[in-house]
């Protein structure tokens, strides 16, 4: 039983990746839904610390949560890539800029939605320097 599972769910690296990159997409609006709907709960755990403010300019902000808020939305981000990736490459077709541009403008306007509009930039730029990044490495 387990080598037939093994054989049909983990040998193959495209149901790997699709799994992989599921489950990635999953946890991080998972963890965004905790950190939405969970407010005081968060405060008052060891998570607590990521709620220290800064004064700049005579507002508040919260540095180390926006950090956080972008490392996972960064995540699902490249999650959502390699899940839609995988699935267009083995349909035949190839990944186009204007595919990963739909994706980052899903994400971005998800972004605006929850956060604010400086969130949405700054996550623009992270996922700009992500696929940056990936085209540079992958070279083609």
């Amino acid at each position: 039983m387990a080598q037939l599972l093994y054989r049909n769910l983990w040998e193959p690296r495209e149901l790997r990746t699709l799994l992989l990159g599921i489950l990635m997409i999953s946890l991080g609006f998972l963890l965004e839904l905790i950190f939405l709907f969970f407010l005081d709960e968060m405060k008052s755990s060891f998570l607590g610390v990521l709620y220290w403010e800064l004064t700049l300019l005579g507002g508040t902000i919260t540095p180390l949560l926006i950090l956080f808020h972008l490392i996972v939305w960064s995540i699902i981000y490249f999650a959502s890539l390699m899940v839609y990736t995988v699935i267009r490459e083995y349909s035949g077709g190839r990944t186009g800029i204007s595919e990963i541009a739909a994706i980052i403008i899903i994400l971005t306007i998800t972004t605006g939605l929850i956060f604010d509009e400086w969130f949405a930039l700054f996550f623009i730029i992270t996922s700009s320097l992500i696929t940056l990044y990936i085209y540079l490495v992958v070279g083609e």
